[in-house]
Parts: structure tokens; C-alpha cells; sequence
């Protein structure tokens, strides 16, 4: 089993990074974060899961330990497979675990593939065996001036990922959706 690469990365699409290790390519899914982050002809490290099934082997990349380690639990989860579990990393992971802690469903469910009965389930095996870090609260990720925000923000062809990611490190005095959309565009451009 495939624990950790080190190599170069020759090539990457939407999902997956080609790592250049000792002469062989390896395909690597990874969060659409860490590919858009990482330049060609860079050496790169990850930390990986490998999948394997009947049919097929499949390698998993993450940056750090932490997140390796948080999609691993996503996996033991009934109805989160590989491909569901990297969806759900799609999102900040410090919102995804918020949003499990606190059972926030609507939050959980606007990440693609994920259906209620999923999310609930997600909480409810999760929510005693992960934890924020210091300082953070369960309250309610998202507010509904916010979730007014993100659905302008998506209307205007900005893909959930950032918006999510950019409402993350919002200022705390932005409070009313017209700010939030105005300080998004503008941290966009």
C-alpha cells in the first residue's frame, strides 16, 4: 500500500495530479484546491490513501496529515466512497467539520452528490470522533445573509469552492449580503 509520495508533478487536470516518482507517473485524485495550487514541473509531497477494489487501484492525495486523516473517518462513513469523500473536501475543511459538529444539514447538502439522508448520517457517525481547532465554536456556518451571498456570488459563475473558502476568512464586521458579495468581487480580482 501507496502511504506517501514525493516527486514531480508532470501533469494534472481537474481531479487528478500525475506525480514523476524514481520514473514512474502515478495518478493522483486530490482536492481541486491542491491542483489549482500546484505548478508543473514542481516537486511536490502527499500524503496518500490507496484505494483498492476488484478492478481497480485508485491513490488519494492530500497536503497534510490532517486532511488524509479527516477523509479516512469520511470513509467509514455508509455511503461515502473515495469519490464522495474528495466532493466533500471540496469545501474548507475547518466549514465541512463545523457543519458535521453542528448537524447543519442545508450546509452539508449544497456540496455535490451529498443527499440529506447522507448528511445526516455523516453527523450523526461523525460528530464525537472529530474536532475543531482551538478557538472555533459549532455555531451555524452559515447565516442566511451569507447563503443569499453564495447564491449571487454562484449566479454570477464563481464556483462554490471559493466562495466558501473566501467566506471563511470573512471579515466578522461584514455583515449584510451586498458587503459580503462587494468584498468577494473585489478579493477575486
Amino acid at each position: 500500500m501507496i502511504a506517501y509520495l514525493s516527486g514531480l508533478t508532470i501533469d494534472k487536470d481537474e481531479k487528478t495530479l500525475t506525480v514523476l516518482v524514481s520514473g514512474i507517473g502515478y495518478r493522483v485524485f486530490s482536492t481541486s484546491d491542491l491542483i489549482a495550487g500546484t505548478p508543473l514541473d514542481q516537486k511536490i509531497q502527499l500524503f496518500i490513501h490507496t484505494a483498492v477494489k476488484e478492478d481497480d487501484i485508485s491513490l488519494y492525495g492530500f497536503k497534510t496529515k490532517a486532511e488524509l486523516a479527516f477523509y479516512q473517518k469520511l470513509l467509514t462513513v455508509s455511503g461515502i466512497g473515495p469519490r464522495m469523500g474528495m466532493e466533500i473536501l471540496t469545501c474548507p475543511l475547518d466549514l465541512t467539520k463545523t457543519a458535521i459538529l453542528s448537524e447543519d444539514i442545508s450546509t452539508l447538502t449544497k456540496i455535490k452528490g451529498l443527499g440529506k439522508k447522507t448528511a445526516e448520517r455523516l453527523c450523526l457517525e461523525l460528530k464525537n470522533k472529530i474536532e475543531l481547532p482551538m478557538g472555533e465554536t459549532t455555531q451555524k456556518s452559515d447565516s442566511p445573509i451569507h447563503e443569499d451571498a453564495v447564491l449571487a456570488l454562484e449566479s454570477l459563475g464563481y464556483e462554490r469552492y471559493h466562495i466558501l473558502k473566501s467566506m471563511a476568512e470573512l471579515p466578522a464586521e461584514l455583515q449584510d449580503t451586498e458587503s459580503i458579495v462587494k468584498y468577494f468581487l473585489k478579493s477575486a480580482a
